[in-house]
Parts: C-alpha cells; structure tokens; sequence
C-alpha cells in the first residue's frame, strides 16, 4: 500500500508537467518550397532556450514547451535567419506555425528577417475553442466591455440583456461560467479589461477540468510581469 502511494506520488509531477506544457510545430522551407533539412530551431522564453532540427521533411516540434510567449528562430548556415515573435504556447495544444521560408542572403551580408506571429481564432486541434489574443482585444472598439467584446466575437454565444451572463447556443446563462486565472467565477465583476491577457471560449467539447458546466466556458488569463515582459521585447 506504502509503496504504491509512493510511486503515485512520484508520478504526480510528471503528469501535472504534462497539463502545463504545450508544443510548437512548422515546416520550414526555400523560396522554391523545398522542405529544409538540419535547420537548427530556438524558441526562447526569458533566457531559457528550447532547440530542436528539421527533418528531411523540413518538419519540426519544439517540445515541451511551458505555457507563454516566445521567441522563435530559424538557423541555418547559408541562408537568412528567421525570427518569429510573440509566439503563444497553451498548455496541452499544438501551436501549429506557418511555413518559415528561408533564402540565401546578398553576397557578404547577414540578414535576419524578423515578423511577429499571428494567432488562429480557431485553432485544429481544438476546434471547440476560441482564442482572443492581447492584441485583438487592444483592437477590439467594445474592450471596455469584455462581455460584449466575447459575445461580438464568438459565433452562437449572445450577451444577456442584464448581467454578466452569456447564452451559449440557446443555453441558459446559469449554465455557463468564467474561470479567472483556472478560479471559478459567476460574474467578470472586479477583472479590468487591461488586466486581460487573453480569453479563451469554449462552445462545445468542454476539457473535463471544467466540470459539469453544460452550457460553454470562457477562460481568462490575466497579465503578469513575465507576459509584459514579452510583449515590450515583442514591440522593440
């Protein structure tokens, strides 16, 4: 009994890492769309620095990756270097990259071709869920009013004529809910809208860290130092 309570308790934090991470993966090839093989990959957050290489494909994953912001590079001796900024890693998905296209540079010249990374709406693997990003919601005319800025931007989900309440697809509102920071919420009462660091909503398909809500989820993460942090690098 001791030692399977051990060995369950080693297991513990490998599992919760596994909840916390996330992966990136590209393809990266030549102006021609020839698939680049021994391309080395950075992905860089604060100082720690994730690596990975091409296949004969041209393919890649960074993995595993802790959740937030980075910066991604694409190395190869020859040709240009790529960076990609701003690059959004959430826990258990796939942050599937557009193709990194990479050239030889003029005679005598180190050029890096540096552009920031625009993320999906709606993304493959995780077609239940919408993403806003920081940078749509700085966009977005209704930011003061996330209620009405979630409801504007998520197809089937209407704002409630009272309240801060929000009908999924013809649900009731007692049957949705908000999570703060993975904290449970009825109402969005005391969360400024510049606090907001993104907003995922769930429209079906609930992940079962969510419960018994049957109606649809919105799931808010609010800034810390870390995420200014990258997005002041980001804008430099």
């Amino acid at each position: 009994m001791q030692l399977g309570l051990v060995a369950a308790m080693l297991a513990a934090p490998t599992f919760l890492s596994a909840q916390n991470t996330g992966e990136i993966h590209g393809k990266v090839v030549d102006e021609n769309g020839v698939p680049q093989e021994f391309v080395s990959l950075r992905a860089e957050q604060a100082g720690t620095v994730f690596t990975a290489e091409t296949d004969v494909d041209g393919r890649y994953v960074l993995k595993p990756l802790p959740t937030g912001v980075y910066s991604v590079k694409a190395i190869l001796t020859g040709m240009n270097t790529v960076e990609i900024a701003a690059v959004r890693v959430d826990p258990g998905l796939n942050t599937n990259m557009r193709n990194i296209v990479m050239a030889p540079p003029p005679m005598g010249e180190v050029t890096v071709v540096a552009y920031r990374w625009e993320e999906p709406l709606i993304r493959k693997d995780d077609p239940s869920r919408m993403v806003i990003t920081t940078a749509q919601i700085e966009d977005n005319a209704a930011r003061k009013t996330p209620i009405a800025m979630i409801a504007n931007m998520s197809p089937g989900v209407t704002k409630a004529a009272n309240g801060d309440g929000l009908y999924f697809r013809g649900s009731r509102t007692d049957a949705m809910c908000y999570f703060v920071d993975g904290v449970k919420m009825t109402r969005l009462s005391g969360v400024p809208p510049d606090a907001i660091n993104s907003i995922s909503v769930y429209t079906g398909g609930l992940p079962a860290k969510y419960g018994d809500v049957t109606g649809g989820v919105v799931a808010i993460e609010t800034k810390s130092y870390f995420d200014l942090y990258q997005q002041r690098n980001a804008s430099e």
